[in-house]
Formats: C-alpha cells, sequence, structure tokens
C-alpha cells in the first residue's frame, strides 16, 4: 500500500454525488455523529477514497470539507458525474492549522530557564577557578 494511512478505515458509507453543488458529496448524518464532525469554519483535510458505486478502482485523494462536511471530488476523476452513486471510505481528518503561526511564549518555568542561562553571562568573577578557595572559604566558616 502506498500510504499506510489508507490501511485504515474511519467510516464508510455510499453516496449520490449532489448534481446541483458542483460534484460535491454530503457525508451522512450518523458518520457525522460517529466521527465527531461539526460545522466548522475551517474545516478539517480529510483523506479519503472514492469509487463509483460498486465497480472500478479506488482513487484516494485529500480535500477540504466544506462547512457542511461536504467533500469534493477532484476534476481528475473524470468517470464519477453528478448523479452518480458512490462508494466513499473515510481514512483520516487533519486539522487545518496555519503553518506561519508564531511560536508559543515560553511557560513560566522555561522563561526562568532562560533568564537563568542569560544571567550565567554576568559572572563578576573573571579568574575562573584560581581562585575558588577564597571566594568560598567565608561560607565554610
Amino acid at each position: 500500500m502506498a500510504n499506510s494511512h489508507l490501511a485504515k478505515t474511519l467510516a464508510a458509507f455510499h453516496a449520490v454525488v449532489h448534481r446541483t453543488k458542483n460534484r460535491l458529496i454530503a457525508i451522512p448524518a450518523k458518520v457525522q455523529r460517529d466521527l465527531g464532525l461539526g460545522r466548522r469554519r475551517n474545516n478539517h483535510v480529510v483523506l479519503y477514497s472514492i469509487r463509483r458505486g460498486g465497480r472500478g478502482r479506488w482513487n484516494h485523494h485529500l480535500s477540504y470539507l466544506t462547512y457542511d462536511n461536504e467533500l469534493s471530488i477532484p476534476a481528475d476523476v473524470t468517470r464519477i458525474r453528478p448523479g452518480d452513486p458512490v462508494e466513499v471510505k473515510l481514512h483520516r481528518f487533519i486539522p487545518d492549522g496555519d503553518a506561519l503561526t508564531p511560536a508559543p511564549s515560553p511557560s513560566p518555568p522555561a522563561s526562568l530557564l532562560v533568564a537563568l542561562a542569560e544571567a550565567a553571562d554576568e559572572d563578576p568573577r573573571s579568574d575562573g577557578s584560581a581562585r575558588l578557595d577564597d571566594y568560598l572559604y567565608p561560607f565554610l566558616t
């Protein structure tokens, strides 16, 4: 199998391609409930397999889900037309996130470590460990 994610099927269903919605396929309500899909503005990317009802080879594609949890058939799948019955297997849902978001600020413990590392360069001793006993002797007595 070319993609290991295709080995796992989260849900499978039969549907009919919308005639008026530019080759969209609605995920049935029961499947949406079972998978915990809700209506979202920036919806997930879905990895799915599709073929005409009961015959033909499986086409594997990635697609954005619409707000209403519908997926679109890409233009390279020419044998599936509006009104055709299809079989669909849903393999993986990938949350949509902005890859260019800034890195999160460090947590308070991490901030302390960063401050300590920056303060380590401010050591007033310039003679290294040559006079270490002179520095530590007052603390030992």
